[in-house]
């Protein structure tokens, strides 16, 4: 069997460094978004912008709107190079257009 006092000793020397450690607060960092000293604002003026005018939001959606842009002109594009982009003209009769549009 342990020594009364010893087990006594260890007890109360843990719960001293529990609270002791339970007072010491945390240490923020200097890098991160509530960094303000003139350093950080001086290295990046403009965190929210990727381009001149664009946040990263921004030129994300101009590079989808652009990508879906092409890939239809490309379909057009194939349309009049298989030239089914409209019915031939070779007939003598009277031809309804396909398009939809007058």
């Amino acid at each position: 069997m342990r020594n009364q006092p010893s087990c006594l000793t260890t007890l109360s020397l843990t719960a001293a460094a529990l609270l002791m450690s339970s007072m010491i607060g945390c240490q923020s960092s200097k890098i991160g978004p509530n960094d303000v000293t003139f350093n950080a604002v001086k290295g990046n003026l403009t965190p929210e912008l990727v381009t001149l005018s664009d946040s990263q939001n921004d030129v994300d959606r101009d590079i989808a709107v652009n990508f879906n842009q092409n890939l239809r002109m490309f379909w057009d594009d194939m349309g009049y190079v298989w030239m089914t982009d409209r019915p031939s003209s070779l007939s003598n009769y009277p031809v309804v257009t396909t398009s939809g549009q007058p």
